[in-house]
């Protein structure tokens, strides 16, 4: 019995993190806010467009001939009015502005009640006509009220819109940190499993020498003769530049991995040819890329040696970022 309790809060935190996640819950909301069918998209986009229309009414670039044109104004805004006051109800058909405006179910903004009644009057309960004979102070702040009173409404209904846009995106974005962890996984696993498969490397931390030093170089810091590079040496110009590691002792290897400058200048490196040796007098290859690379697992029978030479075969500079020596 006292399973049960553990197995729901379990089950609850689960479903927490699903939604955090994904965000299926407060999509679902959103979209039953924001109501955001092509019929109600269409809806709206005529309630804009008569309140953009209605006001240039109130405020023309240039004096109408005519007169004032705020009731004109108030005609527009009692079409958007309707058009988004049914994108925001639940009425599937047609229905009057009347009853539209009497369900109270729409957000007022910063009118208050008694303006909002003033505007219920107007855009409801008046009549063109009865519009039409108003005049003065009244009408332009009618008209006014009317013009804050539908702008209000428009954007409550974007805003929900807009409100599905940033769930979605909370969706992708989280979605994808979870990915770019996954692959960062992926990648760390990978790493050691290459690493698993290569074996140890038996030259790490052990001396080596190069034929000739052009610059003083400094992998850990990228810089090598003043240039951002992960090269660990770098030669002068010269007949079969080579670079040479010293094992300590005999060790029994199958493979060299060579990665080459990844700056500038792969095509220095080649030919390339790998040798080894017990005395470091003479050598023997075992090993050659005649191709431009970036980087190179030469693989091999089994040797024993102490040496490993890297060595261009032909006249040119060296550098490489790095050069392993692995069991398998």
């Amino acid at each position: 019995m006292s399973s049960a309790p553990g197995t729901q809060s379990q089950s609850a935190n689960a479903g927490t993190v699903k939604e955090w996640f994904w965000r299926g819950h407060a999509l679902k909301d959103a979209k039953s806010a924001s109501k955001a069918s092509a019929i109600s998209r269409e809806r709206l986009r005529r309630a804009r467009l008569a309140a953009e229309f209605a006001g240039r009414m109130i405020d023309p670039a240039e004096p109408w001939y005519d007169g004032s044109a705020l009731p004109l104004a108030i005609s527009l805004y009692r079409e958007a009015a309707y058009w988004v006051l049914l994108a925001h109800s639940d009425a599937e058909a047609p229905t009057t502005l009347r009853e539209l405006l009497a369900t109270g179910n729409y957000p007022i903004g910063n009118l208050s009640e008694a303006d909002v009644a003033v505007v219920k009057g107007v855009l409801g309960e008046k009549t063109f006509v009865e519009t039409a004979d108003e005049s003065g102070d009244a009408l332009r702040r009618q008209a006014v009220l009317c013009r804050t009173f539908v702008h209000g409404l428009i954007r409550s209904e974007l805003a929900a819109d807009r409100n599905v846009t940033r769930v979605l995106v909370q969706r992708l974005l989280r979605l994808g940190v979870v990915a770019l962890a996954v692959l960062g996984v992926m990648l760390a696993v990978n790493a050691v499993v290459q690493r698993a498969i290569r074996g140890p490397d038996l030259a790490a931390g052990k001396s080596w020498r190069s034929s000739s030093k052009a610059f003083d170089c400094n992998p850990a810091e990228k810089s090598c003769g003043g240039t951002h590079t992960s090269i660990f040496f770098h030669t002068l110009l010269e007949a079969n530049p080579w670079v040479e590691i010293d094992l300590g002792s005999r060790k029994k290897f199958r493979r060299v991995q060579i990665e080459n400058r990844d700056d500038c200048c792969e095509d220095r490196a080649v030919p390339l040819v790998v040798e080894t040796s017990n005395d470091a007098n003479e050598f023997r290859e075992i090993a050659r890329r005649t191709d431009p690379f970036s980087e190179w697992d030469a693989t091999f029978a089994p040797v024993t040696a102490r040496y490993v030479r890297v060595r261009v075969d032909g006249t040119t500079y060296l550098h490489l970022a790095h050069v392993g020596v692995h069991v398998r």
